[in-house]
């Protein structure tokens, strides 16, 4: 009979959201915690009553006791689903730390919390051989023990780690490197590990399963969890990447050239998502535009804002030029079109010290006389 598992990692449950408005990092940090409702119903789904969580648990070991009770409540309500708890670099398991108040507070009897290098039977198939960080930075690989770790003839091993393969980890230079063959030297057959949050297979029996809800614009396809099935001692594991996240962040970049590529821009990024109201989008434009384009722009803006959770928009590599017909909305004589062509020829000088500040001031009179012309016609 196959052991089924969730292999997940990365929950940094109460990380914080600075960059963003008060209440999208309020909702940002609270999917972090509806996860494991979320996690829960995936291993019921694919037949699994183990949630392997290899390390961060939490983004720091200094939360306050009500966020770790709401944590704990939350895995205390998914009764039918043990959750096996690994401390990582954010929440090591040391003295006076994190775990050691979790426990004051009162484990539920669902939660384990494998904060000791030691073989842990999860069922009759199973040994889980867990290596738990005690430091931030421990400079070692904690895995090496496995290799001499015992469990009893014919059970399916599986490492749970926190760490980096040979300075493959989320901040480029992990202080917790793993061999990339321990799951071989150790008898391993699976490892799941943790740190990047990016989903990633390693070899057949070594994987990442990144962070169940992303929290940055990524490279590395995070939001998931991995189902994990494996029929027996030596069978090779069978790996199902399901997605997890309640929000999808997402990162373009696009060059513009006139009002056709806008409205090409818009049915593109419709199609991103069938729910646009979750995600996150970084969008970077470049190319050049005219003024009136660049005012179709920030219409265009203005209206997807309304449609997403939250836009980026980096025009830092996008020029604005002034065309013929846009100057003419500043009529054919007088002050007003006296400065349009002051201010475009200082904005067409890009050696200029004040271009930049020639071609805002441009596309403020564009919108002003635009808007002056609506208003009399």
């Amino acid at each position: 009979m196959a052991f089924r598992f969730i292999h997940t990692a990365d929950w940094q449950i109460a990380k914080p959201f600075a960059r963003f408005p008060a209440q999208l990092a309020g909702e940002l940090a609270a999917a972090r915690v509806s996860a494991i409702k979320r996690i829960a119903g995936i291993a019921r789904g694919s037949g699994a009553a183990h949630v392997l969580v290899a390390g961060d648990v939490f983004d720091n070991d200094r939360l306050d006791a009500l966020t770790l009770r709401r944590a704990l409540e939350h895995m205390r309500a998914e009764s039918d689903i043990t959750f096996l708890l690994l401390p990582g670099n954010h929440d090591p398991a040391k003295a006076g730390g994190i775990w050691e108040r979790l426990v004051r507070l009162g484990l539920p009897g669902n939660i384990t919390v494998l904060d000791a290098a030691r073989a842990h039977a999860v069922s009759a198939e199973c040994t889980v051989l867990p290596a738990p960080l005690t430091s931030k930075s421990p400079g070692r690989d904690p895995t090496e023990w496995m290799a001499d770790a015992q469990s009893a003839p014919g059970q399916i091993r599986v490492g749970l780690a926190h760490g980096s393969i040979q300075g493959f980890s989320s901040d480029g230079e992990s202080t917790a490197p793993i061999a990339p063959d321990r799951a071989a030297r150790a008898g391993l057959d699976y490892l799941a590990l943790g740190d990047w949050h990016g989903t990633t297979r390693i070899d057949a029996r070594t994987w990442y399963s990144g962070t169940p809800e992303p929290d940055r614009f990524p490279d590395n396809d995070p939001g998931n969890v991995l189902a994990v099935a494996i029929e027996g001692a030596g069978a090779p594991p069978s790996v199902t990447v399901v997605r997890s996240a309640q929000f999808t962040w997402i990162k373009r970049e696009v060059m513009l050239a006139d009002a056709a590529d806008i409205t090409a821009l818009d049915a593109r990024l419709s199609g991103l998502s069938p729910a646009l109201a979750s995600v996150l989008l970084r969008l970077r434009v470049s190319g050049s535009l005219t003024l009136a384009d660049a005012a179709a722009l920030r219409q265009w803006q203005e209206s997807f804002e309304g449609r997403v959770r939250h836009l980026e928009l980096d025009d830092a590599s996008l020029s604005v030029r002034a065309s013929a017909q846009d100057l003419a909305i500043a009529g054919e004589d007088g002050a007003l079109r006296d400065a349009a062509l002051a201010l475009a020829e200082i904005s067409n000088d890009v050696a200029h010290s004040d271009s930049a500040a020639a071609t805002r001031a441009l596309q403020m009179l564009y919108a002003f006389a635009a808007k002056v012309r609506q208003e009399a016609s």
